[in-house]
């Protein structure tokens, strides 16, 4: 066992540091108010599975030591400063589960590196600057739970590779810049419960491949810009619990649905909807 030092600088540029070894299993440095940090000694840590980061001043951030890290499983830098980052060192990182990025000042990111991790469940960008995301790696990454792109400026967002992903269970995209989005791929992530798209600027959306979401619990439609939402589709989801939408927002359902015993969530709005197909 070799003794380490991890140097750190907070503001004023006042020197810190903390010691551990190349044994250590876990490293919580979140919350205090580092600037910079050199991650370099942590190269040793080969049983390294945890790092925390989050809540800190960071501007920037070199993760090629964590390159070194067979056994990182969980990394958070959430909470920072943080405008760009570079992922490559994490393809190495092939039993990562979770990583978090969540409030930071970032406009863009490639998440091709993570396309090797192939444990990864959660990941956590929102309340970012991101436009635009290419969420291509993700077809690999299967075993996919939670994933957070909410609350940042995305215009465009392409959710096809999210139907390699059959064991999403929530989607965060509320508080974003669609005017439309394509739904088709949820289609085959049939333990899916949450479905956010509150203030997503949508100006239409087909519920239709929310038909095999059999498991949805949550669904969120509220503060966008819709004329009408046609919520045939809600009918097969018999355990939603909670659907939200603007009371001004006009519903319909095909005729044929009408005397049939729907989820209570959609129940409640029984009296809302014009029946088509009569």
């Amino acid at each position: 066992m070799v003794d380490i030092q991890i140097d750190y600088k907070i503001e004023n540029n006042i020197e810190m540091y903390v010691e551990t070894n190349d044994a250590v299993t876990g490293l919580d440095m979140s919350g205090r108010s580092i600037v910079e940090i050199d991650l370099l000694p942590l190269a040793q840590c080969k049983n390294l599975r945890f790092l925390n980061l989050t809540g800190n001043w960071l501007r920037s951030l070199n993760l090629a030591p964590l390159g070194e890290c067979p056994s990182l499983e969980k990394l958070k830098l959430g909470s920072n400063l943080l405008s760009s980052v570079l992922l490559s060192p994490l393809s190495t990182c092939t039993n990562l589960t979770y990583l978090s990025l969540e409030i930071n000042k970032l406009s863009r990111i490639d998440l091709r590196p993570l396309a090797q991790c192939t444990q990864l469940e959660e990941l956590y960008l929102q309340s970012n600057r991101l436009h635009e995301v290419d969420l291509t790696p993700l077809s690999y990454n299967t075993l996919l739970r939670f994933l957070r792109l909410d609350s940042n400026e995305i215009i465009r967002l392409d959710l096809d590779s999210l139907s390699h992903c059959t064991h999403l269970q929530e989607l965060f995209l509320e508080n974003n810049n669609f005017e439309n989005i394509d739904l088709s791929p949820i289609s085959r992530c049939r333990s899916i419960e949450g479905l956010w798209l509150r203030n997503s600027g949508l100006l239409s959306v087909d519920l239709l491949p929310l038909k095999e979401c059999s498991s949805l619990l949550w669904l969120d439609l509220s503060e966008n810009q819709m004329s009408t939402v046609d919520i045939s589709a809600l009918y097969h989801c018999q355990d939603l619990e909670s659907f939200m939408i603007d009371d001004k927002v006009p519903l319909m359902a095909d005729d044929a649905l009408r005397e049939k015993k729907w989820n209570p969530a959609v129940a409640a709005m029984h009296d809302r909807v014009f029946w088509i197909g009569a």
